[in-house]
Formats: C-alpha cells, sequence, structure tokens
C-alpha cells in the first residue's frame, strides 16, 4: 500500500427530515444532487452521512459476500433480501456521494426483537421519520473510479487545489514557520562572510 496524505478541508453539514411512505435512498440521493447544483465545483464535490435516526417499514439490502468473477462480471454470492411490512429502526446509516449521481449506502438496522443486521442499502420506505444531516468537505472530489481489483468503482478521494497564491494557502503558522527559516539562514550567512576580504 502507499501512504498518501488523505485530502482534508472544513466540513459543512446540510439537515433535514425525510416524511412517512418517502423512499430513503432515492430522496438522499435527490437531496445530495441540490446541495451539489448549489455548490460549485472547485468549491467541494463531495457528500456523506454524518448522521440519521428514523424507523423503516420496507427494506431491500444486498448482504455481504460481494465479490467478482476473474472477468469482472459481479457473481451472485451477495444475496439481496427484501423485508416487507416490517418496522425497523435505523441503528446506523453511513455512506458516501459523488457529484456524478452515484452513492455508496450501508444500513444497520434492528427489528422488534433488537435483533441488529444490515448490508448495503437497495432501497427503504421511511415508518414514521428519518433526522438526516449530510456533511461536506471543502476542496475535496469524491470522484469514483473504475477499481480492476474488485470490479467495481471504488471512491478515489482527491483534493481540489484553486488557482492561489502560495501564501494566500499557507495559513499563518505555516508562514511563520517559513519566515524563520528564512531569517535562520540570513544571520547563518551574514556571519560566515565567505566573499568577506580580510
Amino acid at each position: 500500500m502507499t501512504i498518501v496524505v488523505p485530502p482534508s478541508g472544513t466540513i459543512k453539514g446540510f439537515a433535514f427530515r425525510l416524511q412517512p411512505n418517502d423512499q430513503l435512498k432515492e430522496c438522499m440521493c435527490q437531496i445530495a444532487q441540490i446541495v451539489f447544483a448549489r455548490m460549485p465545483r472547485d468549491e467541494s464535490s463531495s457528500l456523506f452521512v454524518m448522521t440519521a435516526v428514523g424507523s423503516l417499514k420496507d427494506v431491500t439490502l444486498r448482504l455481504a459476500g460481494a465479490s467478482k468473477t476473474l472477468d469482472t462480471e459481479k457473481s451472485s454470492n451477495n444475496p439481496i433480501r427484501r423485508w416487507q411490512n416490517e418496522r425497523f429502526e435505523i441503528v446506523s446509516l453511513v455512506g458516501t456521494f459523488s457529484r456524478d449521481g452515484s452513492c455508496h449506502l450501508h444500513l444497520s438496522m434492528s427489528d422488534t426483537n433488537g435483533a441488529t443486521f444490515g448490508g448495503h442499502l437497495m432501497e427503504g420506505v421511511i415508518f414514521t421519520t428519518c433526522e438526516i444531516v449530510l456533511g461536506c468537505i471543502q476542496e475535496v472530489d469524491f470522484p469514483r473510479v473504475f477499481d480492476d481489483r474488485t470490479g467495481y468503482k471504488e471512491l478515489l478521494p482527491r483534493q481540489i487545489l484553486k488557482n492561489e497564491s502560495w501564501f494566500s494557502r499557507l495559513n499563518l503558522s505555516k508562514a511563520s514557520f517559513l519566515i524563520a527559516i528564512g531569517y535562520t539562514l540570513h544571520l547563518v550567512l551574514s556571519k560566515s562572510k565567505p566573499f568577506e576580504k580580510k
């Protein structure tokens, strides 16, 4: 594995509530595209689920076991299961959204006995409510590129670099550090005076 500095930026939040009978994944993707439309491309192209709490009454998940065949077609090793006319509490909802409309969401939910299970969210219908906060990371892009190793388009976060001068991109502490180094070099070189005649 190659170690690189991960992209970073300031986080901004977007809060909303879904109503009974709303489609969870469809509504979240629509809201993500509205947020992207209001945001300049060079400002941010990343959204992720910060938190979600609510209940569902009809859920379809792709369960664990995703794999691919040698010809990169997805195999049938990850079963899809639907729970109709049942009630579930959302225990966890995590995932990412890209500007191209793609998303990757995982859901954990508990049934009436408290048993908890989860998987890749395919569909879900809101029972009473779902309160969601999406976050965006300023100056970070979430493109998805095909990965030969998995057979899927995978997230490849990258830093968005703006056309700004080097000084405006540095914060005060970094600028102070560079000034201190320059001053130290000046002192060292002025004391050695290699070209001075004796």
